[in-house]
């Protein structure tokens, strides 16, 4: 056997066993086994991006989609959001409200399954859902086949999610075609472990709105700004971070069209937000967002100087004002950039540096946050979102020997690390000549 043909296999086979050992059998307290088996996941990776012969990406795809598949009967090990999810669908196939009222309001209510055992696994409970209509259709769909079973409504919640990563290898191939970029490039999205482990293996919906926003690039670049638009607004009725790629638009296709496609897009929102009308919904999501910016603090890079000041200068954190400070300072420099950015580069490409001001300027950046810069980084040259993919895992470091506790120092290695990438990279020098072994890069 070829030496290249022993590594790359070697490289398959270990993906394998990693993804089914970390998914089934490391919780995120045991820090040592979790960073060591993907820090090795990763380095699997690297070999198959740099080994893989051109014309044999198509077996790499199918390969990331078994790797998820694998996961199938598997509990999250890294995230409770599970519990969460069952709650809100256990309550919607009761016909009860879970915007309306408090978790525990809910305990007295003699409703199936909604008990003193799950309330109990239940991370912010003092909070109401803060999962709009599009992912609560899915948590009852999840209790529907499985009204009185936590990991029977696990599967089926994983395979509707299933479906979604499938299509999103789907688009990322149609898109790379129509870009006239390597196929190749795809794979650091659907054999990275980041993504399987999180998206497949921990139900974040992420691969929701990863979905539909590659799906609005598509029509967007097929000229049908209309059918763009309507996807561009299920993305956003998943979750509100695709706004911030909203204003590129200006320039690409000037202030009428963009206004007429934000109308499009809002039009989209508020049909599938019409569950939420007459229950006073529109406070609950304004103050999901609050509590977003105002109240949640973990891994974040500007804001972390921002709190260290507040306690140098007041002696207590500022979370409150710096979180408002943070608002304002994602929303002025991801205008300037989207204003002064080149009308004719890909929506893409610009959606990169917009999702990293957002990113950088957020309070809280958990792992999976940084998935859908990820996607959309696959048709760019820069490959810092690669690499922060394998950093931001760190972050699991926090939850070692199971009490959580703020590592500052992860957070230094992390972003310090991150931002002499991006300078390298903002200055020409190119990973992904290496990570691909490119000649030159597209």
């Amino acid at each position: 056997m070829p030496k290249q043909n022993y590594w790359l296999n070697t490289a398959f086979i270990l993906s394998a066993a990693l993804t089914i050992y970390i998914g089934y059998f490391v919780p995120r307290e045991s820090t040592v086994q979790l960073i060591s088996a993907f820090t090795l996941f990763f380095g699997a990776i690297v070999v198959i991006c740099k080994k893989l012969d051109n014309g044999e990406e198509e077996l790499a795809y199918y390969w990331g989609m078994l790797l998820r598949v694998l996961l199938i009967a598997s509990v999250p090990k890294l995230s409770d959001d599970i519990f969460r999810f069952v709650w809100d669908g256990r309550l919607l196939t009761s016909l009860e409200d879970p915007y309306k009222h408090l978790p525990a309001y809910f305990l007295d209510q003699n409703i199936e399954g909604v008990d003193q055992a799950l309330f109990a696994k239940l991370n912010s409970k003092e909070y109401f859902s803060v999962y709009p209509p599009l992912n609560q259709v899915i948590f009852f769909i999840g209790a529907l086949f499985s009204p009185n079973s936590i990991i029977w409504s696990t599967v089926v919640i994983r395979i509707i999610l299933l479906l979604f990563e499938l299509g999103n290898i789907r688009l990322i191939q149609k898109l790379l075609t129509h870009y006239g970029l390597p196929q190749k490039y795809g794979l650091i999205y659907a054999l990275n472990p980041l993504v399987i482990l999180e998206l497949t293996g921990n139900l974040h919906f992420e691969a929701i709105v990863i979905f539909f926003l590659l799906q609005a690039v598509w029509y967007f670049e097929q000229k049908k700004l209309n059918w763009s638009a309507v996807f561009f607004g299920l993305s956003v009725a998943t979750k509100f971070i695709p706004l911030i790629a909203l204003p590129l638009l200006i320039r690409k296709i000037g202030f009428k069209k963009t206004l007429i496609y934000g109308l499009i897009v809002v039009v989209t929102l508020a049909v599938t937000f019409l569950p939420m009308i007459n229950t006073a919904h529109a406070w609950a999501i304004w103050e999901s967002m609050s509590l977003y910016f105002q109240k949640f603090e973990f891994n974040g890079s500007f804001y972390y100087l921002a709190r260290w000041y507040g306690f140098e200068a007041f002696g207590h954190n500022i979370i409150e004002q710096s979180g408002k400070w943070m608002m304002a300072a994602t929303f002025v420099s991801i205008m300037i950039y989207s204003l002064a950015a080149k009308k004719s580069a890909d929506w893409p490409r610009q959606m990169v540096w917009v999702w990293l001001l957002y990113l950088l300027f957020a309070t809280t950046v958990h792992p999976w946050y940084a998935i859908p810069l990820l996607a959309i980084s696959v048709f760019s040259n820069v490959r810092f979102p690669f690499l922060w993919s394998y950093l931001i895992f760190l972050t699991y470091i926090n939850y070692s020997g199971g009490e959580y506790q703020d590592r500052i120092d992860v957070v230094m290695i992390e972003y310090g690390i991150l931002a002499v990438v991006i300078s390298l990279e903002i200055f020409g020098v190119r990973l992904n000549k290496w990570l691909f072994s490119l000649s030159s890069s597209k």
